[in-house]
C-alpha cells in the first residue's frame, strides 16, 4: 500500500485528568499542552469557583469505593434532574424518615458558572461523632448537565443520569465510604437500605410527575423563588445551550 503511514491510522488519543476522586476525559481534538489539563485548570473547566468548597467539603481521593446501583425510571432525564433541584421542597413529604435527620431549616443554595450546591445541616447538631449516615451535615452539588455528588457523614455517592429516551432514563449511583468504616458491614448495609428507600421514592415521584407532563391537562407552572434556584439555574444553562 503506498503512500501509508500508520502514525495516521492510529487510535484517537483522549486528554485524562484527575480531580479528587474522579477521572475525567477531554474528547476535544485541539491539542492541549499538559499544563491545560493540570488539576487546578481542569477543576476551574468542570467545577468553576465551586471547587474549593467542594475539595474542602470531603470531596477527595481518600474514600474508598463501596458499590454501584442502577436505577431504570420511566421519566424524561430533565424530570430527575428537576427533582434533585427543588432546593429540598419535597422532602419533608416524600421523605420522611430522610427528613427527620435534617435540618431543613438550614438548608441552603448557592448557585456557581455550571454548578448548583444545595447544602444542609444534619440533626446530630455538633455532635464529634461521625457514624451516622446523614452526619452534621449534607451537600448536594449539581454539576450540569447531568451529574451529582452528594457528601453526607461518611458517605459520598455519585448519579450519573443516562437518557434512554423522550419518557425514559437510567441513574447510576457510586457509594464511597470513609476508610475506616469500610470493615463496619452492618453499617454499610443499613445505610444503603436507608439510601435504597430514597431513591424508590424518588423513583415513584419522577414517575408520576412524567404521568403529569404527558396529560392533555397540562400546562406550565411557577418557580417557587425561595427553593427552587438550583432548578431555575438548570433551566436556564439547558435554555442557553438549545438556542445558541
Amino acid at each position: 500500500m503506498r503512500d501509508f503511514n500508520v502514525n495516521d491510522f492510529g487510535l484517537i488519543p483522549i486528554k485524562v485528568a484527575t480531580w479528587g476522586p474522579f477521572v475525567l476525559l477531554n474528547f476535544k481534538k485541539e491539542n492541549l499542552t499538559q499544563k491545560e489539563v493540570d488539576s487546578h485548570n481542569v477543576a476551574t473547566e468542570w467545577l468553576g469557583s465551586s471547587s474549593e468548597i467542594l475539595s474542602t467539603n470531603g470531596v477527595d481521593s481518600s474514600l474508598s469505593y463501596v458499590c454501584r446501583r442502577e436505577y431504570t425510571i420511566e421519566c424524561n432525564w430533565k424530570v430527575f434532574c428537576d427533582n434533585y433541584l427543588d432546593g429540598g421542597y419535597h422532602v419533608p413529604y416524600a421523605h420522611k424518615d430522610l427528613a427527620s435527620g435534617l435540618n431543613l431549616d438550614s438548608y441552603s443554595t448557592t448557585l456557581f458558572e455550571r454548578v448548583s450546591i444545595q447544602s444542609c445541616e444534619g440533626m446530630s447538631g455538633k455532635s464529634e461523632e461521625n457514624n451516622d449516615r446523614l452526619g452534621r451535615k449534607a451537600i448536594y452539588a449539581f454539576i450540569y448537565p447531568n451529574f451529582m455528588i452528594n457528601r453526607y457523614g461518611p458517605w459520598m455517592d455519585t448519579n450519573l443520569v443516562l437518557p434512554l429516551g423522550a419518557n425514559k432514563c437510567r441513574v447510576v449511583f457510586d457509594y464511597y465510604l470513609e476508610p475506616s468504616l469500610q470493615g463496619d458491614r452492618d453499617f454499610i448495609a443499613k445505610s444503603l437500605q436507608d439510601s435504597e428507600k430514597v431513591q424508590i421514592e424518588d423513583i415513584v415521584l419522577c414517575e408520576g410527575v412524567q404521568k403529569g407532563l404527558q396529560s392533555p391537562a397540562y400546562s406550565v407552572g411557577r418557580y417557587a423563588p425561595k427553593v427552587e434556584q438550583a432548578m431555575h439555574h438548570f433551566h436556564c444553562l439547558l435554555h442557553e445551550n438549545l438556542t445558541t
